[in-house]
């Protein structure tokens, strides 16, 4: 099941200001548990990424498909699908922005232009 969002939703730590987006309930960086709601821009640069040929699971029939690790405007490095992008025209620090949070994915992202 896939659910559309508007918002890409994470948290901040009001102590270090580190940002998370995987369910926490401490900062993995200075252990405090003084932790906001932060809604990130949702937009960032593919840091890096590779073309998988062979799914498993849930992933099997979207092959090909682009596994990056996208860096979002604050600074978070987050592990993400980047759906409707030919295969050939992903590179490393292309824009990008969040497009929805999937059920079983996690964050869905696409190339900015659209």
């Amino acid at each position: 099941m896939t659910t559309n969002v508007a918002e890409f939703k994470g948290k901040k730590c009001n102590s270090c200001g580190m940002y998370m987006v995987e369910p926490s309930f401490s900062c993995p960086k200075c252990g405090s548990d003084s932790l906001d709601e932060y809604i990130f821009d949702g937009m960032g640069k593919i840091y890096t990424f590779t073309v998988v040929m062979v799914g498993f699971g849930h992933l099997t029939n979207k092959t090909p498909y682009v596994l990056a690790v996208v860096e979002l405007k604050e600074g978070l490095k987050v592990l993400t699908i980047v759906e409707d992008i030919e295969i050939k025209k992903a590179t490393i620090d292309l824009d990008v922005r969040f497009k929805r949070m999937d059920e079983k994915s996690g964050p869905i992202f696409m190339p900015a232009e659209y």
